[in-house]
């Protein structure tokens, strides 16, 4: 009984002692110590010294809560220069009076420059930081320094990053083929063999001119918008070019990322009809006895609403409805095709086709992995497409055909 209590005395004696001597927040700054950045653009430098131009995004707290402002920009921006992102990270603290918190970035933006000369480095860095987060989204400046994506006033957010996220968010639910594409994604992507990532492109329409001052949000129509525009497609970790149109719906819907997208049809003598694909279910199979040369079946179906038809169609006849499916499916068809063929021409699979060959084929996949770009390229592929249209919105025929 006596070794029994000093057993426990002394186990409590640790418990209290131990405490003591560990440092539970030895690395904690204080918040009035931290200057919170919303998002990042990255650039290319001017030799390899500098390599990489690291621009900051930071919230100008007192601006944003309405309380004790002083009337300046709601955000403020900080520039680092070095060889490496951590690098210019460090250098970009000398001109802050506070540490840079990394851990609420919403945004970042590579150049263009850049991302053709490759991203692997950087992602690295994202990934191994344990600051920043990996659902932060990402896009590529189109033709334009990505320092000047971070640099533009906007109406409708006072931080120039959550305008960009909002934008995106609203442009995925109704125009179609812009996504997100988080920092996770983005290091998927790269690691496909043979393939890489599909990113959003992002440019500032308009002229610059104020574009970073309150005046660009003082006018009806502002001098410079940020936009999200084009897909950036990539081989590995470099962009090999931009898909758009036909393409970008294409690649879209092949990655089964649609919520919604409006499709125009031409009608035989009734001119143009459009339509709201408000679904799409797409599966990618493949018949893969003989790995080296692979047949790919791309099954989808959709449904969709007649939005605007300015004719004489009698759209409450059965059998108008069943002379335009096969428009929409041939329309539907034509993306995925433009969108594959693309996908070859580069020789890069970005759409996935690789991992449905691993899926399906494990050994023969290990036969053709190491030369699955020039597998790709010449692979087959068959588009099975069905399309359905459940309504017409809140009437049948237009009033053009009523007497």
């Amino acid at each position: 009984m006596k070794k029994s209590s000093f057993s426990l005395v002394l186990l409590i004696a640790i418990q209290l002692v131990i405490p003591l001597v560990l440092a539970g927040c030895w690395d904690s700054v204080e918040l009035n110590r931290r200057a919170i950045v919303s998002g990042v653009a990255i650039d290319r430098g001017e030799g390899e010294a500098e390599k990489y131009v690291l621009s900051f995004q930071v919230i100008v707290a007192d601006e944003i809560s309405g309380e004790n402002t002083r009337g300046i920009s709601p955000v403020a921006l900080y520039t680092g220069k070095g060889h490496t992102m951590f690098e210019a990270l460090a250098n970009a603290s000398r001109q802050t009076a506070r540490f840079l918190s990394l851990g609420h970035i919403r945004v970042l933006v590579i150049s263009e420059k850049v991302a053709q000369e490759g991203i692997k480095d950087m992602m690295d860095v994202l990934e191994r930081e344990s600051d920043t987060r990996l659902t932060s989204l990402m896009f590529i400046s189109k033709g334009q320094q990505a320092r000047e994506i971070m640099s533009t006033m906007t109406v409708f957010s006072k931080i120039p990053a959550n305008d960009l996220v909002e934008k995106l968010d609203t442009t995925s639910k109704q125009f179609g083929y812009n996504y997100r594409m988080e920092v996770d994604d983005v290091i998927r992507g790269i690691q496909l063999r043979g393939g890489g990532p599909v990113i959003n492109g992002v440019i500032i329409d308009g002229s610059r001119e104020g574009a970073d001052t309150n005046d660009n949000m003082k006018t009806i129509a502002p001098h410079a918008v940020i936009k999200v525009t084009e897909l950036a497609a990539f081989k590995d970790d470099r962009l090999k070019g931009w898909l758009k149109g036909n393409t970008a719906l294409g690649t879209a819907l092949l990655h089964n990322k649609i919520k919604g997208y409006p499709a125009v049809i031409r009608y035989p003598g009734s001119g143009f009809i459009a339509f709201n694909v408000y679904q799409s279910q797409l599966e990618v199979r493949v018949k893969a006895a003989d790995p080296e040369h692979p047949v790919f079946i791309v099954k989808i179906s959709q449904q969709v609403s007649i939005k605007e038809s300015p004719n004489s169609l009698d759209l409450t006849s059965p059998e108008t409805l069943q002379n335009l499916s096969p428009l929409l499916i041939e329309d539907t068809a034509t993306k995925i095709r433009a969108a594959i063929e693309t996908a070859k021409k580069y020789k890069s699979d970005y759409i996935g086709f690789g991992q449905v060959m691993e899926r399906k084929n494990p050994q023969g996949w290990k036969k053709v992995r190491d030369h699955w770009e020039d597998v790709f390229a010449a692979c087959e592929f068959r588009i099975e497409a069905d399309a359905v249209i459940r309504h017409t919105d809140i009437r049948s025929n237009s009033f053009q055909i009523n007497p």
